[in-house]
């Protein structure tokens, strides 16, 4: 007869067979999993790149005939040859601002997800969901890609192969538009075009602010990219190190793109990122018609906003493409169109998602304020264009404080650009944001420098900027109190951001917040009245601050 197993043992036991069951259940996971993952292309046997070295010359490096170095305070990057020695440059020249965003990125999501198990099984998830990914992206491109991690060693090898951890880092931007409300990372660009009577000799403009508050890096990292393929037409377009995809570009033939954010339905498996697609139509396609085709043939993993114009149709149109539909728009009765987040064509803007989205965000109040903004316009150029950009003024030209979401320029801005079709000339921002010197770029001519034709930084930048930084770090710090329910110190910093940037209805929230907290139920009164006066920039924001009114007394 066995003697009983006392309590203790019994758990003993069955903790140690759990573990082995674990044990073999990650173990079988991490086969499965290995197995998901997408295999690189084989590096080409004429790859006569891989034995060259970095030569620095004439204020830049040198690899060949690529080179990496500063035109007016900017980084430039120009690439040339087959896809493979093009990204191998990208990853060689680039390697410091490679490691520099991943590491930030690692930070990032450390800070969102502290736990190790929970990012191990979020790495697992992103590995399983871009198993096929490869089979949307073009073998060029995929190409392109694998050079990059050849030409830049894998900073973190234990976060997995280093060429599916790249290629899926080309779909974090569609990641991003999914998250346009988050408080962690913020969004929301706009975009505009204008053409005929509104522009100097009816030149053929656009311009876009890419709003993207993930980092600070990304906005002072940017990179300008000069590209002539061996294969397609050049172009320009301006970036991030280690990136084969584009989001704001303009080509030698007179197209332009720039992808924006849009309302989104998660796609149920891995698709096509809205940069490569953008990437594709920039090196290959010459007409409206040709870029619209090369849109409607990639599926999509989340909705896009597509703004082209072409020198060669003399026109603009905005492709709205989902996961599962698409629709152009055009403007027939404006000589202009605004492009911001949501969706304007018949065939989607009834979505409910869209609805939704005009009602909470901040996207109807930019696309109002930039077209009151070009209504108001005539001879639109460079100057002209930029300070569009850098408008901060809400609908009917209120000021509500620095930094206010429902405006053209909320300081979030990770880069700005500013294109002529029609004179081949491509504008791009220094950091910070939007506020730097706007570099001029000739798309025909990518050696030439073109110093006469830059828009210089805005006066903010020099005044009013670090104000404006100094009262954003206030409420950060603020609203960091308040969660540790530090009622006093919440209620200093938001005073101090009041005075850096006054009337921005955040500091007054922050402060009814915290003066609620003390009892201060008067104080907290007026503040929190203040606030919404202060015109909140989300719908969400409002119903806090409304809920919060409601609860205190007469």
């Amino acid at each position: 007869m066995r003697k009983p197993r006392s309590g203790l043992r019994v758990l003993a036991g069955w903790i140690a067979g759990l573990g082995l069951a674990v044990v073999a259940v990650l173990g079988l996971g991490a086969i499965v999993l290995w197995r998901c993952v997408p295999e690189p292309p084989a590096v080409p046997g004429d790859a006569a790149i891989l034995r060259l070295t970095p030569e620095t010359r004439d204020g830049k490096v040198f690899l060949g005939r690529n080179w990496f170095g500063r035109r007016e305070g900017l980084n430039v990057l120009y690439v040339t040859g087959t896809p493979f020695e093009m990204g191998y440059a990208n990853g060689v020249l680039t390697r410091d601002l490679i490691r520099r965003q991943e590491d930030t990125l690692l930070d990032l999501i450390g800070t969102v997800v502290p736990s190790r198990w929970v990012q191990r099984l979020l790495l697992a998830m992103v590995v399983f969901q871009n198993r096929h990914l490869p089979d949307h992206v073009v073998p060029e491109l995929q190409m392109e890609i694998l050079g990059v991690t050849r030409g830049c060693p894998d900073p973190h090898p234990e976060l997995g192969p280093y060429y599916a951890r790249t290629l899926g880092y080309h779909g974090a931007q569609d990641a991003s538009y999914m998250m346009m409300n988050s408080p962690l990372i913020r969004g929301g660009c706009t975009a505009f075009a204008a053409w005929g009577p509104v522009t100097t000799n009816g030149h053929l403009l656009t311009g876009r602010n890419f709003d993207w508050e993930a980092a600070p890096v990304f906005d002072r990292d940017r990179v300008m990219v000069l590209c002539e393929p061996r294969d397609g037409i050049p172009f320009v377009s301006l970036s991030w190190a280690g990136m084969a995809g584009v989001v704001s570009g303009m080509n030698r033939e007179g197209l332009s793109i720039a992808v924006n954010g849009a309302p989104s339905h998660l796609s149920g498996s891995a698709r096509t990122p809205t940069c490569l697609v953008a990437r594709e139509v920039l090196q290959h396609a010459r007409t409206l018609a040709e870029a619209i085709e090369i849109i409607r043939r990639r599926e999509v993993f989340v909705s896009a906003l597509f703004l082209i114009g072409s020198r060669i149709d003399g026109r603009f149109v905005v492709v709205e493409k989902t996961s599962s539909r698409m629709a152009v728009r055009e403007e027939t009765g404006r000589p202009y169109l605004v492009n911001a987040n949501h969706y304007l064509t018949p065939e989607l803007r009834d979505d409910p998602l869209n609805l939704e989205f005009l009602r909470a965000d901040t996207s109807g109040s930019r696309d109002r304020r930039a077209h009151e903004l070009l209504a108001a316009t005539q001879g639109l150029n460079a100057e002209k264009g930029v300070a569009l950009l850098r408008d901060r003024g809400l609908p009917g030209g209120a000021f509500a404080g620095n930094g206010h979401r429902g405006t053209l320029n909320p300081l979030i801005a990770t880069h700005a650009v500013f294109m002529d079709l029609t004179d081949g000339i491509f504008w791009a921002a220094c950091p910070p944001h939007q506020l730097g010197r706007f570099v001029a770029f000739d798309v025909r001519r990518m050696d030439r420098e073109l110093p006469e034709l830059a828009v210089g930084e805005d006066p903010m930048l020099a005044a009013g900027y670090p104000r404006h930084v100094a009262s954003r770090q206030a409420l950060d710090q603020g609203w960091k109190a308040l969660r540790r329910r530090d009622w006093a110190r919440a209620a200093g910093l938001a005073r101090s951001a009041d005075e850096a940037n006054p009337g921005f209805y955040e500091n007054a929230w922050l402060l009814g917040e915290a003066l609620l907290g003390q009892g201060d139920a008067g104080g907290a009164r007026a503040a929190l009245e203040a606030a919404r006066r202060g015109r909140p920039a989300l719908a969400s924001e409002t119903r806090r601050i409304e809920t919060l009114l409601g609860g205190l007394r007469p």
